[in-house]
């Protein structure tokens, strides 16, 4: 009886458990995620790489001056949809964002996967704590 039911709560997670897919995969399938939505930024560029102990998912992306905070909004919330499904977790998703203006500068945006995901999948945090506490910005 007891095995049963070890069994049966076993099965059971395994058929409610989020599929899994390699980094190959997620790279593929991210252009896809930013063509399916039109007010998407236009995606430049994607890798996913390993430095030190870190996992890092990484986009390049075209922002336009005007809407450049929905930009990156929508890039970083679209690694963390897509980091979700990976087979291995990642720590850190970067988001390089270049502008068609001359002169303006490339702005980058680290975010921390695992606080990225507390706010924008399973609604643990506001957006005051992870603006504070999960972003950096850097300008080149």
């Amino acid at each position: 009886m007891r095995y049963s039911i070890v069994f049966l709560f076993f099965i059971s997670s395994i058929l409610i458990a989020k599929p899994k897919f390699t980094d190959q995969q997620i790279a593929g399938m991210t252009p896809k995620y930013f063509k399916r939505n039109h007010t998407a930024p236009k995606l430049k560029g994607i890798k996913i790489y390993k430095e030190g102990n870190e996992r890092i998912y990484y986009i390049e992306i075209i922002a336009d001056r005007n809407r450049s905070s929905d930009d990156l909004s929508f890039a970083v919330s679209a690694l963390a949809n897509m980091g979700q499904y990976a087979k291995k977790p990642f720590n850190k998703y970067v988001v390089v964002m270049h502008y068609n203006v001359r002169g303006k500068s490339v702005d980058i945006c680290e975010a921390n996967a695992r606080c990225t995901a507390d706010y924008m999948i399973r609604k643990q945090i506001t957006y005051d704590q992870w603006y504070k506490k999960c972003l950096t910005f850097t300008s080149t």
